[in-house]
């Protein structure tokens, strides 16, 4: 115990020694040369402003109040059979799946954490689950990308529906190498409420267990809808500044790498790797004509996510042990799958 109590010291040693000479080193790029800076703040200020947040406010209220009115929990009770034969995971956990590829990252992950903070998930499923529900946001894709940047709504539906595509066989493909989901590692109490609820609703047809899940979330929720009105209007604008936070230092980091550590690659790769907004902007400006290679790079970026967006995503499931390889493996399965 004590050895490995030292080895997590010395590796967050040298994390901080990592983490803190690198924004320093950071902060020495930006100094030595503002203005280029200054001119990747600006324009991802403007990507950020006069696209993905007015195309992404509306859905994301929207996306709120429905999950308020449990409409994600009743079809994640649908998804019941799906989710433990082809993922081997909790079927309560499908409502997590459907919450991230309609509300995108990381609202999957903040779902399957606060599942395992209420004792319904083992640490290691809700781990697999957020890894699993790790989508990008479909209005971004289909409003950001399709119509804003590539001019061509019906791209944005083809590069939505290879998206989710792709991400759900490559979650099955690694579930082929998993053990089934069980309830071992659930609070006691908690597991037999669920044991109990399952025993109970296995004699109602499927529709009306998943009616009643819903009508059970509402209820849970309590909230007016004047209230969650509110409420989803604070919370979508309080993501959306999030977002733009990160674009923006995203933006920084990609314009000093690309113009002092490695001039030699193309922006796109750079910021492909990094932010997935920058990389679609960048890949839809760049020299790829239109047609299938540029759309094969952007699924493949969108698949990958950028590390700005699994960060996210890992920050919310500290308390899981949720390990960045296992993460990392996960979305570049899907990126290769997205692009072929």
């Amino acid at each position: 115990m004590n050895k490995d109590n030292a080895v997590k010291s010395s590796n967050g040693l040298w994390n901080t020694i990592l983490l803190g000479a690198a924004a320093f080193l950071l902060v020495l790029a930006v100094v030595s040369a503002p203005e280029p800076a200054f001119q990747a703040t600006l324009q991802a200020l403007k990507l950020w402003w006069n696209i993905v947040f007015p195309a992404l406010l509306p859905f994301l209220v929207l996306v709120e109040i429905l999950i308020a009115y449990g409409w994600a929990h009743g079809v994640g009770v649908l998804l019941d059979p799906l989710m433990k034969k082809i993922f081997k995971l909790p079927g309560a956990g499908g409502w997590v799946l459907i919450t991230g590829m309609t509300a995108g990252f990381p609202a999957g992950a903040q779902a399957a954490s606060g599942m395992y903070t209420q004792g319904e998930l083992r640490a290691i499923d809700a781990g697999r689950l957020a890894a699993l529900s790790h989508f990008c946001n479909p209005m971004t894709i289909l409003v950001v990308i399709g119509t804003g940047l590539l001019h061509k709504p019906e791209a944005g539906y083809l590069l939505l529906i290879v998206h989710w595509i792709s991400g759900l066989l490559a979650a099955w493909i690694f579930s082929l190498f998993l053990k089934p989901a069980s309830s071992q590692g659930t609070r006691p109490f908690t597991a037999t409420l669920n044991q109990v609820r399952t025993n109970e609703f296995a004699r109602r047809p499927l529709l009306k267990r998943a009616s009643t899940a819903a009508l059970e979330a509402h209820q849970r929720d309590g909230r007016s809808f004047g209230k969650l009105l509110g409420d989803s209007v604070t919370r979508s604008v309080q993501t959306l500044m999030m977002t733009g936070g990160f674009i923006l230092f995203f933006a920084v980091l990609t314009r000093v790498l690309t113009g002092h550590l490695l001039p030699q690659l193309p922006p796109y790769l750079v910021s492909g790797i990094l932010e997935a907004h920058l990389a679609a902007q960048s890949i839809s400006s760049s020299a790829f004509q239109a047609g299938v290679l540029q759309l094969a790079v952007l699924s493949a970026a969108l698949a990958w996510s950028g590390i700005s967006a699994q960060l996210q995503s890992l920050s919310l499931m500290r308390e899981t042990g949720l390990s960045w390889r296992y993460f990392m493996m996960k979305r570049a399965l899907h990126s290769v799958l997205a692009f072929g």
